[in-house]
């Protein structure tokens, strides 16, 4: 926590952050450096951040600059250090924790649902202060094949309105797993992992017992979303060395095997999808818009008009918007081969605590629409045919997969795949074992498909006839057991998943 002495001082130092906008008729935002983050474009006018000397060396370029007021200053908050949250009640959350109130919120979501919830700590920062996520899933403490999903809040630390969404989405999914069949459904399917709050050093940086003061950049004056490794620019691509949060992140992304994640922001709404730093499409562009769309239509049916319209009516890819480099967005798809999206949800950064069950009751159904697509598209395990383990496989669609889009199969041998309707040619491959190819699958929107495959010892390829693959059998819960109906004569084991009901994707 900064002291009243320490933050006199850096304002003394020049490194105290401002805010500011300016015009640029260029679209090359890179040629600006990294000691200037932007926040966001709208026409030529580019809103950034900088600490103080930077954006005085700024100045100098010839910019007509404009000094606006900190967004992390804002009127309307409502602290507690006391929420005295009762089991089996709904919390109203038009209010902001202090940051001890926030562990404390944490620890009790575990005690108070220790067959269903988990406290981790991703890690722990400098100042003291912890990186905290829940694990939420019918069989908490077991690793078991089902998908992981990830949400985690304000990275940039003035950016508030996800840590309290957040916050509430934790206590709904716990609440409401004995009563909702939907959540109940959602919850034993897969295994959620919640993080709220990113940068506690940014949002408390004003002290522990308010979130006035708040700013985008962590204790060390560094923009959290542009210090991740970049496949463009290097490890390094704002020059700065990885914080430890940052760190942190990055081995709690590698000690798991997110499926599709979503971390949140705000001052815009809109749902950004890579790529962030350079033009190429994502091989799954069609899949992006078709889940962003569905992501931004949701939510304009239960808002007022005008929210989430920004830029193409409320989704947009990240470099048509704005050139960004060393993004958590960008690491989590190419690195971990993962489906992460970065969802701005108010345009008022520091959110009034007044206006915060609106901004809920606005997102809800597409969060939980969001979290559905882990479970859907391609799906399976691969294990060897000598010895029935699973196998560290890698799942490709041929003619379709390029940067890194394909998945890995988790140390379970279980893989997931999410796609656009479609029809596509999986190959199945693992060191030391023959590659299965299998021919024109088609899947529609909505739809789980499982394909179960054992591969034997050795370096051919084989292809499975399609005749040999049409599925055979369909079944609610999973796919078949290899044994039973349904297997060919390759080693393959198919299943369909029933299409959901209309009513499970909310409109």
């Amino acid at each position: 926590m900064l002291s009243a002495r320490a933050q006199q001082t850096s304002r003394e130092t020049g490194q105290e952050e401002v805010y500011f906008r300016f015009i640029s008729k260029s679209n090359d935002l890179r040629a600006l450096g990294p000691n200037i983050s932007i926040d966001k474009l709208i026409g030529d006018t580019v809103w950034a951040y900088a600490i103080k000397k930077n954006y005085q060396e700024f100045q100098l370029k010839g910019f007509k600059t404009f000094l606006l007021p900190h967004p992390g200053d804002g009127p309307g908050v409502v602290m507690r250090d006391q929420i005295n949250r009762i089991k089996g009640s709904r919390t109203t959350w038009n209010f902001y924790p202090t940051y001890e109130a926030y562990v404390e919120l944490m620890e009790g979501f575990a005690t108070d649902y220790p067959d269903l919830c988990q406290l981790i700590t991703i890690g722990m920062l400098p100042s003291g202060r912890k990186l905290l996520a829940v694990k939420i899933s019918d069989n908490v403490t077991v690793d078991e094949a089902e998908p992981e999903f990830l949400y985690t809040s304000s990275m940039h630390g003035d950016e508030t309105t996800g840590y309290i969404l957040m916050l509430h989405l934790i206590e709904y999914l716990l609440e409401g797993y004995f009563s909702d069949p939907e959540i109940m459904d959602i919850v034993n399917g897969m295994e959620i992992f919640i993080n709220p709050l990113a940068n506690p050093d940014g949002t408390y940086r004003g002290g522990n017992t308010t979130v006035s003061g708040a700013r985008r950049y962590n204790a060390n004056n560094v923009d959290l979303n542009r210090n991740y490794p970049n496949f463009i620019d290097g490890p390094h691509p704002d020059g700065q060395p990885w914080q430890a949060e940052t760190l942190a992140f990055m081995d709690f992304a590698s000690a798991h095997h997110f499926v599709v994640s979503a971390n949140f922001h705000g001052g815009i709404e809109v749902v950004n999808y890579p790529w962030d730093p350079w033009a190429p499409l994502h091989a799954d562009d069609a899949w992006w818009k078709f889940v962003c769309r569905q992501y931004a239509d949701t939510a304009h049916i239960h808002s007022p008009a005008g929210y989430m319209d920004a830029l193409n009516n409320g989704i947009t890819n990240g470099y048509a918007w704005y050139e960004a480099n060393g993004t958590r967005q960008d690491y989590m798809n190419y690195d971990h081969f993962c489906r992460e999206v970065t969802i701005e949800l108010s345009n008022i950064k520091l959110l009034p605590a007044s206006e915060l069950e609106a901004h809920w009751n606005y997102n809800i159904r597409s969060f939980l629409n969001l979290m559905k697509q882990a479970t859907l598209g391609f799906q399976g395990t691969v294990t060897a045919q000598d010895n029935n383990q699973p196998l560290a496989a890698t799942i490709v669609l041929l003619d379709h997969d390029q940067y890194h889009s394909e998945v890995k199969c988790t140390t379970l041998g279980d893989y997931y795949r999410p796609v656009k309707a479609g029809t596509y040619t999986l190959s199945i491959s693992a060191p030391c074992y023959q590659t299965m190819i299998i021919p024109e699958v088609t899947i529609t929107d909505g739809q789980t498909l499982v394909i179960d495959v054992q591969l034997d010892p050795g370096l051919d390829v084989i292809t499975a006839p399609v005749t040999e693959i049409s599925p055979t059998t369909a079944m609610s819960g999973g796919s078949l057991p290899c044994a039973t109906e349904g297997i060919t004569a390759k080693g393959i084991c198919w299943s369909t998943q029933p299409q959901p009901d209309l009513s499970e994707l909310h409109q």
